[in-house]
């Protein structure tokens, strides 16, 4: 009896240690990736709730929808694309998990788009990337989902349930009308994106 409890402790003690040196593995590598990443972001394509007051589309949206053009394309900023995404995401939003900040790296047909949230004490970097393929259509779709440096998307279905939420939404804003136009074609530039709509 003693031999088997000394069995299951030393297991137990094998477990915890494992279960500590991981957890502080993560731990270093995450603050190690989250320095050197803040340390290059350029700023011009960071967004947090102040600066989102900045932007206002209501007049080239206006303009986009009531074109009498058959065809008509609109073109938004990083920073215009980062700011209507911030407003979106923060009000889907719990009231205990706030939106600090989201920071975009564009550049053409693949943007990586990052998103730092708070809980309580606790921030973290979540990502995850955008890709249009080469041709003429509305349709976008990611890849990969990460906390920090750490893949997550192949041991969850956030993959899927981000292309589904992408593909419903494209869906529901040409059937609904949102924008006043069908939306044939959506670009992912360097310098923003281009929206290409036809009148109904």
């Amino acid at each position: 009896m003693k031999k088997f409890l000394l069995y299951i402790f030393f297991v137990f003690t094998i477990f915890l240690t494992i279960l500590v040196v991981s957890c502080v593995y993560i731990f270093l590598k995450y603050r190690s990736w989250e320095k050197e990443f803040e340390s290059n972001i350029n700023t011009e394509y960071l967004i947090d709730a102040k600066s989102i007051e900045e932007v206002d589309l209501d007049e080239r949206i206006v303009k986009f929808t009531l074109s009498l053009l058959d065809t008509e394309s609109l073109s938004l900023e990083v920073k215009e694309i980062g700011s209507i995404l911030f407003t979106t995401v923060d009000s889907y939003l719990g009231e205990e998990i706030s939106l600090k900040k989201i920071y975009v790296e564009p550049s053409d047909k693949v943007w990586n788009i990052y998103f730092k949230v708070g809980y309580q004490d606790l921030e973290l970097w979540f990502s995850f990337d955008i890709n249009k393929d080469d041709i003429q259509s509305a349709q976008l779709y990611t890849k990969y989902v990460y906390i920090g440096p750490f893949e997550i998307g192949r041991y969850t279905d956030l993959v899927s349930l981000i292309n589904k939420g992408i593909g419903e939404s494209i869906v529901t804003l040409n059937e609904n009308g949102f924008v006043g136009r069908y939306i044939e074609n959506i670009e992912l530039l360097e310098g923003g994106i281009v929206l290409k709509g036809s009148r109904y």
